[in-house]
């Protein structure tokens, strides 16, 4: 494991809330969720701890996980473009500029939208069987910004991702951002990392997402969920 010089190790009692991405970090690569994960953030949660879930994915299956599992904290999807809480909606973007780039990308490649864009809002989510730099070449020019989670290329009103959704969610509960520890494994987590009072990189994140951590586990997905929460102290 690897510490970040830029942030240290929290004290007992620092750490308010907790904000974690889903895909890669709650979930292995063929998205089974890690039940030991589940079981220690529901403690976490149970403790008093603020616990949110951050997403790329849209807010039916945000919303379901966390409720399943028990977590009562806000729930943040589509990279930051919507926030729910206690069943009250959000929408902190706007979707006309990422269509708008969308129907010029599909006229000059083959794309194909993401299942789950059925109930997409705010952003456009396209399957990642397209080269991530040439679909930014091509959208040069329109107010977006393209990002990869690993499982899809998804099209955002430029300046949007999930910490902004974070500081919506601490906004509603009252937590300032530095009290608040991010987990997470790729460049869609990277400013949630790096913008939170600690972030923490599970070890089958990238170079790039290690690097913007204060912490990088060597386990991997949930098991490094775990380490994580053991080395904030909520655990």
């Amino acid at each position: 494991m690897t510490t970040n010089d830029r942030k240290t190790r929290p004290a007992p009692g620092d750490v308010k809330g907790v904000v974690i991405d889903i895909d890669g970090t709650l979930s292995d690569s063929t998205r089974r969720i890690g039940l030991d994960a589940i079981d220690a953030l529901r403690e976490v949660n149970d403790s008093g701890v603020v616990v949110m879930l951050a997403s790329g994915n849209v807010l039916p299956i945000v919303y379901s996980l966390a409720v399943y599992a028990g977590f009562d904290g806000p729930m943040i999807a589509e990279n930051g473009g919507i926030v729910c809480h206690r069943q009250k909606v959000w929408a902190l973007a706007d979707p006309g500029e990422p269509l708008r780039a969308y129907e010029h990308l599909s006229r000059h490649m083959k794309v194909e939208r993401l299942f789950t864009d059925r109930w997409r809002e705010t952003e456009v989510g396209v399957k990642q069987e397209v080269s991530l730099e040439q679909v930014r070449r091509l959208l040069e020019g329109f107010e977006v910004d393209v990002q990869s989670t690993g499982w899809a290329i998804h099209i955002m009103q430029r300046g949007m991702d999930k910490y902004v959704g974070v500081r919506k969610g601490c906004d509603i509960v009252g937590l300032s951002v530095g009290e608040v520890a991010a987990i997470g494994d790729s460049e869609n987590d990277e400013r949630m990392l790096t913008s939170c009072g600690w972030g923490v990189a599970v070890g089958n994140s990238p170079v790039g997402t290690r690097g913007a951590a204060s912490y990088a586990t060597k386990r991997e997905s949930g098991e490094g969920v775990v380490d994580a929460l053991e080395w904030l102290g909520l655990r």
